[in-house]
């Protein structure tokens, strides 16, 4: 069986269920599973990390995100795409990312800003959304997709890097992302 899309998660997730009832094959895989001996990236297009990755009470793949982190770059590095969610944490839970950004907790429903047009852009089909927070810094290399609108600082909440032959998306929506947005990353 062809699994596009890989959810790294440390349990089953109702993510998994959202994309099936879309007509997406996925599963569900521990970071750990990546530096298995037999784990394979054959048929793998989009890798995506959950919103509240970063806090312990939802999930505890923060710290095997860290230590698989040059297996997913890797990944991205050949073509893959890695969509990363809000990390619902007052850490730096994106620390293990190539590029960096610095994401600051602040839960709030927000009126989207399209800074650029690029596909990314389709993760919700509204104008509002609610965010677990935001990008206050990104590093060169990231282009800004959407930020919070009417706010002077042009808080970020979507972010795209291309990263070797692949992408790397981060955002803080906390939202399911559309079915569009869904089929433009997974190549479908």
């Amino acid at each position: 069986m062809e699994m596009g899309i890989t959810l790294l998660w440390d349990k089953d997730t109702p993510f998994k269920q959202y994309l099936a009832d879309r007509g997406f094959d996925c599963e569900v895989l521990t970071p750990k599973i990546l530096a298995a001996p037999f784990f394979s990236w054959r048929a793998r297009k989009l890798l995506i990390v959950p919103a509240g990755f970063g806090n312990a009470f939802y999930s505890g793949v923060l710290n095997d995100l860290r230590a698989t982190s040059a297996f997913i770059n890797n990944f991205v590095t050949v073509g893959g795409t890695l969509l990363v969610s809000g990390a619902f944490s007052g850490r730096d839970a994106y620390n293990w990312l190539p590029l960096k950004v610095n994401y600051v907790r602040e839960v709030q429903r927000v009126t989207i800003e399209r800074v650029k047009a690029h596909k990314t852009a389709t993760i919700v089909e509204t104008d509002e959304c609610l965010c677990d927070g935001y990008f206050e810094e990104v590093e060169d290399g990231w282009d800004v997709i959407l930020a919070v609108k009417g706010d002077a600082e042009k808080k970020a909440i979507l972010a795209v890097s291309e990263y070797g032959a692949g992408e790397i998306i981060a955002t803080t929506i906390h939202e399911y992302p559309s079915e569009q947005f869904i089929a433009y990353c997974s190549g479908r």
